[in-house]
């Protein structure tokens, strides 16, 4: 597997620094975090608990372009939730393709990180600031399947199916 690496405008993103934030510490039910969907701040612990992928990205990175039609087609057929976190201003987001913009449509979530997205991928399994990164949490939000750089439709299609198979969260 061959990570994409950032693109500078990611890469000085990504650079900034350390997010802070209680989620992640040994105790908490799940990872979680705080994010904007431009309009209201969303907590991932706060949604129904359910299967969900959370997709790091950055619209000038090609693999991340070349995947979010797959996690949209995955968001449609509802057998997970899909959050797309775009690690960049919400400015470039709205610059990106008319396709990209498509994707990113409802069902699937879309969020803006931080300015300093550091300690937030580091959490979700990302140390290496690769993008894109995809996480799959069980319904406990405890990660089930991880990837770092481009996901195809079978990986994503298995990962969610396995997620799903874990424990509820009762």
């Amino acid at each position: 597997m061959i990570a994409a690496r950032p693109t500078f405008a990611c890469s000085l993103a990504l650079a900034a620094g350390l997010l802070t934030s209680g989620a992640g510490r040994a105790g908490n039910a799940g990872l979680d975090f705080e994010l904007s969907d431009g309009s209201r701040f969303v907590r991932l612990s706060e949604l129904p608990a359910r299967t969900t992928v959370v997709n790091f990205w950055c619209s000038d990175c090609p693999p991340c372009r070349r995947e979010m039609p797959t996690l949209a087609a995955a968001a449609r057929r509802g057998q997970a939730r899909v959050v797309a976190v775009a690690l960049q201003r919400p400015a470039e987001t709205q610059a990106a393709d008319d396709a990209l913009r498509a994707a990113l449509n409802p069902p699937l979530l879309s969020l803006h990180g931080p300015s300093e997205p550091r300690g937030l991928l580091a959490r979700f399994g990302d140390p290496a600031l690769a993008l894109p990164h995809t996480v799959v949490l069980d319904a406990r939000r405890q990660p089930c399947a991880r990837r770092s750089g481009e996901i195809d439709a079978a990986w994503l299609d298995a990962a969610i199916a396995r997620c799903s198979a874990s424990q509820d969260p009762s």
